[in-house]
């Protein structure tokens, strides 16, 4: 399936072995990179970069990666310090759990403008409870106005 010209790639680094790996697939790639960082990510498979190796990976790649996501975020000083090193990237916080719902102004008054939404794993984080789970979504949505929520509606395998 060929990959529209004007499509951005995701390339979630839980999954790549090596800096070395991550690095040829940039370099290789034709398109804008959406590079995700899966910061506290516990479930397998348990990523082998860190995140100075990521940031690092994305300031070499600066002209190709124009979004730099995170996982788990909820620590405001760690989002700051990182949205402060990627001047030519857009940090995307993953939100995944309530804290991160809560902090979600927080990351909006820091200047924060797109956040991707992981329903998944908040139904996790709220151990099954529908109304829960309900009302931190609505929470999110409720910032649409201001910012862009990426939510995932579908899934296209080749």
């Amino acid at each position: 399936m060929p990959i529209p010209k004007d499509a951005v790639v995701r390339i979630n680094l839980a999954w790549v072995k090596t800096f070395g790996e991550a690095d040829q697939i940039i370099s290789e790639s034709d398109h804008d990179i959406y590079l995700d960082y899966p910061d506290g990510r516990s479930k397998p498979p348990i990523p082998t970069l860190t995140l100075p190796e990521a940031l690092r990976l994305a300031d070499r790649h600066s002209s190709k990666v124009k979004y730099f996501a995170i996982s788990n975020a909820e620590d405001l000083d760690k989002l700051y310090l990182i949205k402060r090193e990627l001047e030519f990237a857009e940090l995307v916080p993953k939100i995944e759990t309530v804290t991160g719902v809560e902090r979600m102004p927080q990351m909006i008054k820091m200047g924060i403008k797109t956040f991707m939404l992981d329903k998944e794993d908040i139904f996790t984080n709220v151990l099954g409870s529908s109304k829960a789970y309900e009302e931190s979504l609505k929470r999110v949505r409720s910032y649409n106005k201001k910012v862009k929520i990426l939510e995932l509606q579908g899934v296209c395998f080749e």
